[in-house]
């Protein structure tokens, strides 16, 4: 996906009312921002970022009309690629756009946020760069310039899988002027919850992976050396205990959602639509904890949301939620954005 390819769909009758059947072609581009916000990390990390675009079928030929957009978040050492290469039970992610042609067409853009540690986790980080700000801001604004969008909160949506589960949440609830619903499917570091609770495995474990470029991501200020092991919130001792780290918790706590719900719910309260979905079978536990943690949040403090578990684990049913459950979440919302009050703010 590093080239403009056009998506083959065959023949689509697309019966409107009053209008004649056409024949339209999807197609995915792939675009180069160059990013003021990464420009100049800690990592050497470069600024200019593939941005994988998803164009409807009838983008070409309806040439008058603008479309909702969604932004879809990849996880920890994966890419947008991945969605359409079959990685995921075969999924061909454009394949399962393409069927949902017509008049709940929606543009899916999906930025490479991946880097040599595995993944940026979509917040400022005084290592990475500020990704919170390239999504948030640099990212739409590039694609309202660019392609025939609705340039406006109730016609957005934030998506992702993982870490870009966490993005997603992360970001909705810290502009919802910018967009309006979010879904997040299996994602992951809500909370200290599961294996990441002080007392979980993760703390006993070499540190590596996801949970190596999440500490990367969130270190304070000042810590910028890109080699520098980061510091952690809790820390395996000889004796077999865990030592926690005060003021190391309280930096993770600034960036990750179930903490942001409680400290101010504010941002949340103002989605249009909130929804996510966790495998019971999830072998890294503190995506199901911290997602059933995270829907009980939002319970405490009134706020509607749509919280799923399916028999599964962290990525065999990718394919099923993304097409059964994202997916027709977002048609759904775009079909009926003018309803909710909420959503006219």
């Amino acid at each position: 996906m590093r080239h403009q390819v056009g998506w083959g769909l065959g023949l689509l009758l697309l019966a409107l009312a009053g209008v004649a059947a056409v024949d339209a072609q999807a197609r995915v581009v792939v675009e180069t921002l160059h990013s003021t916000a990464l420009r100049g990390n800690a990592i050497g990390d470069s600024p200019d970022r593939a941005i994988t675009v998803y164009l409807p079928p009838s983008y070409d030929t309806q040439v008058a009309r603008r479309y909702p957009v969604v932004y879809l978040l990849h996880g920890a050492t994966s890419e947008p690629g991945e969605w359409f290469d079959g990685s995921y039970q075969g999924m061909d992610l454009g394949a399962a756009l393409d069927r949902m042609a017509g008049p709940g067409e929606f543009i899916v853009v999906m930025p490479a946020a991946n880097n040599r540690y595995g993944g940026s986790f979509y917040v400022n980080s005084a290592r990475f760069g500020r990704w919170e700000d390239f999504v948030a801001k640099e990212l739409v604004a590039f694609v309202d310039a660019r392609f025939r969008t609705q340039p406006e909160r109730r016609a957005r949506g934030l998506a992702g899988q993982s870490m870009g589960g966490f993005g997603a949440l992360y970001l909705a609830g810290r502009h919802p002027d910018t967009f309006a619903y979010v879904y997040a499917v299996s994602p992951c570091c809500l909370g200290f919850v599961g294996d990441l609770a002080q007392a979980g495995a993760r703390w006993r474990q070499p540190l590596g992976g996801w949970l190596r470029a999440m500490a990367m991501a969130f270190a304070a200020p000042g810590n910028t050396a890109p080699e520098a092991e980061p510091p952690l919130p809790f820390t395996a001792t000889p004796d077999g205990g865990v030592e926690r780290h005060v003021a190391v918790e309280a930096t993770w706590k600034r960036y990750m959602p179930l903490y942001r719900l409680e400290r101010d719910p504010a941002g949340y309260r103002r989605l249009c639509g909130i929804a996510f979905d966790a495998g019971l079978q999830d072998q890294i536990t503190s995506v199901t904890a911290g997602a059933r943690a995270f829907s009980q949040a939002l319970d405490r403090h009134r706020i509607a949301h749509a919280f799923a578990t399916y028999d599964g684990t962290h990525t065999d049913h990718t394919r099923e939620r993304f097409e059964t459950a994202m997916l027709p979440f977002f048609a759904h919302a775009f079909a009926s954005a003018a309803a909710p009050k909420a959503c006219a703010r």
